[in-house]
């Protein structure tokens, strides 16, 4: 594995490495500031499923801080990523390639905020290659010309690190398959997979299939695991994350992320659904978790350039 890719893959993973707690406010004036929160949520599902899993957060959100959290969902991750930049939402749940592009445009205007854990405590998860069961297709190798759908260009499993590690071992993409294209998100790449459309599709699952895609669809019934084969697996990915602007105010950004902090113990439906599958809760997240995806996603913007 080359340096760069020891980098990415690099990051702390285990529960008690953050020690980090957040004091809350006896006073959150940031409330008259901010009587409406909104969130950005990218549709790794179709829309109406991504609103239907982030409402009962929501819900539970303005019963326990007092302020209405709007979900605003978003076809892509770059409309997300903007705007929380811009201001226009205040949390954003993202993956570390899109926390990494938000880092970079903003000059460091956004931070991460809280972390969910695996079943076992773990910080992570992989980006996977898939093919349908029922397909003759075992390896990388046995995909040679034939399609393959990425999920978003500012997707970390379903863009960078799939393409960094097959770069780093001497694949380029583009001669390797048949056909590339980028579905427009990691259900759409599931679906093209399952319907016979596509040979392959990058996206992402964790340990056992705790979280991720695989772990969505399979609960909404939309597929069985076993109609599918992974056929590549990525070293351990840091787990996507709750990001903010770092211009909040600093009582808010407490108030927030104890909330989060919280949800497992007193609401462990919801944060199983704020994580995107099963989660043992949600820890601290800070910018060095993330840095070398932040370095792997600088590196790649370099390279287009010079390209």
């Amino acid at each position: 594995m080359s340096n760069s890719l020891k980098r990415l893959f690099s990051p702390a993973l285990a529960v008690g490495l953050l020690a980090t707690t957040f004091a809350t406010s006896a006073l959150a004036d940031w409330r008259q500031q901010y009587p409406v929160v909104s969130i950005g949520a990218t549709t790794t599902e179709n829309q109406a499923a991504t609103v239907a899993r982030f409402q009962p957060l929501a819900d539970y959100f303005k019963e326990e801080l007092g302020v209405e959290m709007r979900v605003q969902s978003a076809s892509d991750y770059a409309a997300v990523v903007q705007a929380l930049t811009a201001g226009h939402i205040q949390l954003a749940r993202l993956g570390g390639s899109s926390y990494a592009a938000g880092w970079i445009d903003s000059n460091g205007g956004v931070e991460p905020l809280v972390v969910p854990a695996e079943l076992d405590g773990t910080l992570g998860y992989h980006s996977v290659l898939i093919v349908r069961s029922d397909s003759p297709y075992q390896s990388l190798d046995d995909l040679k010309g034939k399609s393959l759908a990425w999920a978003d260009p500012n997707s970390t499993s379903g863009y960078l690190v799939p393409i960094v590690s097959l770069r780093a071992v001497g694949i380029e993409p583009a001669n390797h398959f048949g056909q590339t294209v980028f579905s427009g998100g990691h259900e759409q790449s599931v679906i093209g997979v399952l319907n016979g459309t596509l040979d392959s599709a990058f996206t992402w699952t964790s340990k056992d299939d705790n979280t991720g895609q695989l772990r969505m669809m399979m609960d909404r019934g939309m597929l069985k695991r076993e109609d599918l084969r992974v056929v590549w697996e990525s070293p351990v990915i840091p787990n996507p994350l709750y990001t903010i602007p770092s211009n909040l105010p600093e009582e808010m950004k407490r108030d927030i992320a104890e909330f989060f902090l919280k949800l497992h113990k007193e609401r462990p439906d919801i944060a199983d659904l704020a994580a995107s599958g099963r989660t043992s809760g949600f820890v601290p997240a800070t910018h060095e978790m993330y840095a070398p995806v932040v370095d792997a996603v600088q590196e790649m913007r370099n390279s287009r350039r010079q390209r």
